[in-house]
């Protein structure tokens, strides 16, 4: 590993070349010393990690004692630490030792990717309007690196364009917790949700299901069907309505349909639509 492309033995002799290269590839500085014990745990890790990845980062290894300057123009105060330079700044760092699965995911974040540019040209396609291509494209970006979470989720958005709720819904359920911005997966869940009512409504009448109704205002199969439509049709102030009517009418028809599709919407809507605060206390007010 020591001959290794990818490691580094950083000084203040080079250390311009590594700022030069950081426009290229992500440079993980780890600032260590001989005296520090967490640090000989977190070196062969980072040593491991970068050989793994194949050129995904360097490391720049720093000897905090032999190269105090250094040490000092990048503030570290404690061994170890690691810095990780983009574009010739910092911009992500850690101090101590990580775990290797925490430290993977910390180098997720900003390594470079083999696929990336497939990716790129996936995202291209799909902008254009060519979905199946850009899918059939994103699929082996994801099939090469299965930890690319950002392609795994946008692969999951094109699914869900696409009709394939299923298959989205499962990538997205493989997403470890905060791999990625859980409000991004949270979305792309609530919209698998939709994708699937609006298949259960294709072909419904409208019409017949409202004039049912206003012959009979207790039909409450009816009312939960016309419920589903409106939530479908992105109607949701009036879906929630019927379903809160159901609810309030009888609280246990068809094993409490009613509020089960009012929080089926809340997870369409999101938590900051105002309309699910408001909902939420008129479910509230029912129990006083």
């Amino acid at each position: 590993m020591a001959d290794s492309p990818y490691i580094v033995e950083a000084n203040p002799q080079n250390f311009q070349q590594l700022l030069d290269a950081s426009f290229q590839v992500p440079i993980l500085v780890d600032f260590w010393a001989d005296w520090c014990q967490p640090c000989k745990t977190l070196m062969p890790l980072l040593a491991k990690l970068a050989v793994e990845y194949q050129g995904g980062f360097i490391l720049a290894k720093v000897n905090s004692d032999e190269h105090q300057q250094l040490a000092a123009q990048f503030g570290v105060r404690n061994l170890p630490t690691v810095k990780v330079l983009k574009g010739g700044t910092v911009v992500d760092e850690f101090m101590g030792a990580l775990p290797e699965a925490e430290l993977r995911k910390f180098i997720n974040k900003h390594r470079v990717r083999r696929t990336e540019s497939y990716r790129q040209q996936a995202l291209g396609l799909y902008e254009s309007g060519d979905i199946p291509a850009a899918i059939n494209l994103m699929q082996q970006v994801v099939q090469h690196e299965p930890d690319f979470y950002e392609a795994v989720v946008e692969l999951a958005g094109m699914l869900i364009q696409q009709g394939q709720a299923d298959e989205a819904e499962t990538l997205l359920m493989a997403v470890p917790p905060d791999a990625i911005d859980n409000q991004v997966v949270s979305q792309l869940l609530a919209e698998v949700k939709k994708a699937r009512l609006q298949a259960q409504v294709v072909g419904i009448d409208t019409s017949a299901l409202e004039q049912r109704l206003a012959e009979n205002p207790d039909d409450l199969a009816t009312m939960l069907e016309l419920a589903k439509l409106r939530v479908a049709m992105d109607e949701f102030e009036a879906g929630l309505e019927l379903y809160f009517s159901v609810h309030k009418k009888d609280s246990q028809f068809q094993d409490g349909a009613g509020k089960k599709g009012m929080f089926s919407t809340f997870e369409i809507m999101g938590a900051g639509n105002p309309l699910v605060k408001r909902y939420r206390n008129k479910l509230f007010a029912l129990l006083y």
